[in-house]
């Protein structure tokens, strides 16, 4: 059997671990269209700060885990569609790839709103790695002294965080009430904002980009307005970074009868290519992981979950299913915190069309819990950064400089992804998810990973 697998992310690198658990000698023949080993690419704040190792960005092993399962890894091949009736993905070019069973894990791609000026040279989106790079060039180069990033989603908080450490100028101009707007309602996102307005970040909630302005084809200013204004003003910069989305790539499926996840009522496309529990898509021989495709969600939704742990999940599932097992994903997973130094957020489920909320405030610690019909529907939470003075005894402590420097850098961030799945695989275990005194009571102490105790804790698979 040959496996064909389309991308080269988490999801991909998912499937190949579970595929080969089960079967040792099919053929695997991966295509992507960058020229990187498998990456995290929930790191990329990392590389533009320059303070991960190859070990930690390559956390797969490199070109050595293409070696260790036997896979036939082509970089530098995009793939520009698939023709499932003839069985075949096709490469930019015109080559052909011959498939018995296909993986379509190509992710999404970066949405570029159409703004004049979006061309320009200090102008980039934030996504992959290349991206990455190219940020961190220009602000080591000395070229880039002030920014403004386009969109306050977690990738456009992130860099603004971590470009402001790197004693970056940082506009913000996001065009919702609120930053982090599809992980926070507003008054735990303002919680969160007000943390990194106090370390310098400058942020334009309600307001959108008319226009990006430039002189030697470099960016120098962004020109945005309040959306109840017709007034602009110009904000100058010398970077600009796009941070306004992502889309799947469902463009490969586009000539093919494969479904697409589409709002029914309003014929529209609403997220990507569409699986069921097994991770197949309308064509049984063609898989879907990842950040391509819309499935079932753990609260019981159809929707497209473009996060990392649902494509790790959803690409083993997939891996198991096209070994020949017949392994049911439970639900995607869609905990998500946002990894910021000085604050840290998250969330789970959903919260859009809640009932009620149960809020739970201890120290730094702000919880909130959201229900739906008296049953939790998703969560959110703020860890406010608790501030430390370093021991001035420490002989490390008597420079100056290295005083400085702790006084920046040594802070509780608070709660963090580990929390946020500790959180989500909480609620997952019940039915009903009722919230007992017990639960309510180690929320309210600050005891998260108390609600992890093998005691409490059911795993979400199965053995």
């Amino acid at each position: 059997m040959r496996v064909v697998i389309v991308g080269n992310g988490p999801a991909a690198a998912s499937a190949v671990e579970a595929f080969r658990s089960i079967d040792k000698d099919s053929e695997i023949i991966m295509l992507s269209d960058e020229e990187y080993p498998t990456y995290a690419p929930n790191c990329m704040e990392n590389v533009i700060r320059g303070d991960i190792s190859p070990e930690a960005l390559f956390y797969k092993g490199g070109y050595a885990f293409y070696e260790r399962y036997n896979v036939d890894f082509r970089p530098k091949k995009e793939v520009v569609g698939i023709d499932n009736k003839r069985k075949v993905v096709i490469v930019k070019g015109g080559e052909e790839v011959r498939y018995d069973k296909c993986l379509l894990a190509a992710g999404a791609y970066s949405f570029v709103p159409p703004i004049p000026g979006a061309t320009l040279e200090g102008v980039t989106t934030a996504k992959n790695l290349d991206d990455a790079k190219r940020i961190r060039d220009w602000v080591v180069s000395g070229r880039v002294k002030r920014v403004a990033i386009v969109g306050a989603g977690p990738i456009g908080v992130e860099d603004a965080e971590t470009l402001r450490h790197m004693g970056m100028e940082v506009h913000v101009i996001e065009f919702f009430d609120r930053v982090l707007p599809r992980m926070l309602d507003k008054f735990m996102a303002d919680r969160y904002m007000r943390v990194l307005e106090e370390e310098g970040v400058k942020f334009y909630l309600n307001h959108q980009v008319i226009a990006i302005h430039g002189e030697d084809n470099w960016v120098e200013a962004v020109e945005v307005k309040h959306i109840d204004s017709d007034k602009s003003k110009f904000i100058q910069v010398d970077m600009v970074i796009l941070s306004t989305g992502v889309r799947p790539r469902t463009h490969l499926v586009q000539d093919t009868d494969i479904k697409l996840h589409i709002d029914e009522s309003r014929g529209r496309l609403i997220g990507g290519v569409l699986v069921n529990e097994y991770q197949q898509t309308s064509d049984p021989d063609v898989y879907a992981a990842g950040d391509i495709c819309s499935g079932r969600d753990a609260w019981g939704n159809c929707r497209w979950i473009a996060l990392f742990p649902a494509a790790q999940q959803g690409g083993a599932i997939a891996g198991y299913n096209m070994a020949g097992l017949r392994v049911e994903n439970p639900g995607l997973v869609d905990y998500n915190a946002v990894k910021t130094r000085w604050v840290t957020a998250g969330s789970g489920g959903t919260f859009e069309d809640a009932e009620d909320a149960f809020t739970a405030e201890y120290e730094n610690y702000l919880i909130k819990v959201f229900l739906k019909e008296d049953v939790v529907c998703g969560y959110q939470f703020v860890g406010i950064p608790k501030k430390f003075e370093p021991n001035t005894k420490n002989v490390f402590l008597k420079k100056e400089e290295a005083l400085e420097f702790l006084k920046r850098v040594i802070k509780d961030r608070g709660l963090g992804l580990e929390a946020s799945g500790v959180l989500f695989h909480h609620f997952m275990r019940f039915k009903e998810r009722k919230l007992s005194r017990e639960v309510i009571k180690a929320m309210k102490m600050g005891m998260l990973r108390a609600l992890a105790n093998p005691k409490y804790e059911i795993p979400i698979f199965h053995a």
